[in-house]
């Protein structure tokens, strides 16, 4: 039963990152990938160590979800969502929903476009994305582990630069 409490999205403290790597290791999908909850938990530990974007869903004291994205990850231009997770308890409650959309508020506010990966196999994950106006823009084979292909998923508000007569402005162009 879901509790009355109201979900905050906040950053994500040192005290958090236990209950961020369990959520990750108790998840088939995030297996598959070799990611373990103390794998799962030095990773998060150190990007929130460093200062990166990790936001977490909170309703009182329970973690109920995180997100970890990066402003300018891909092509030095976009945003991208590293990895987003939300407990079973708190599926269908809107919790991904509301992390993934504060994580995308924050990355157009530094450019058009947020990029991430959804595994071939994760059939669910890519109804949500489509649900929340991503488009399916290509595929990259073999790219985590042998046998296990990614979609690569994208979101955006329009072209790097508006207009014409505009510069490119990607290196070497």
């Amino acid at each position: 039963m879901a509790s009355s409490a109201p979900v905050r999205i906040r950053a994500a403290r040192s005290a958090d990152v236990t209950a961020c790597a369990r959520i990750v290791a108790s998840e088939p999908l995030w297996q598959r990938y070799g990611i373990s909850q103390r794998r799962a938990a030095a990773m998060i530990r150190a990007a929130v160590r460093a200062g990166e974007p990790v936001l977490v869903a909170v309703r009182g004291a329970e973690v109920l979800g995180f997100v970890w994205f990066q402003l300018r990850g891909t092509f030095v231009h976009s945003g991208y969502v590293r990895w987003i997770a939300t407990a079973r308890s708190a599926r269908g409650q809107g919790v991904g929903r509301l992390l993934l959309r504060t994580a995308e508020e924050r990355i157009l506010r530094h450019g058009p476009n947020v990029f991430l990966l959804v595994s071939r196999f994760n059939r669910r994950a890519q109804r949500f994305y489509r649900m929340m106006g991503y488009e399916r823009v290509g595929m990259l084979r073999d790219y985590v582990r042998q046998g296990l292909d990614e979609w690569i998923y994208r979101k955006t508000t329009g072209p790097l630069v508006s207009g014409t007569g505009g510069r490119d402005p990607s290196p070497g162009r």
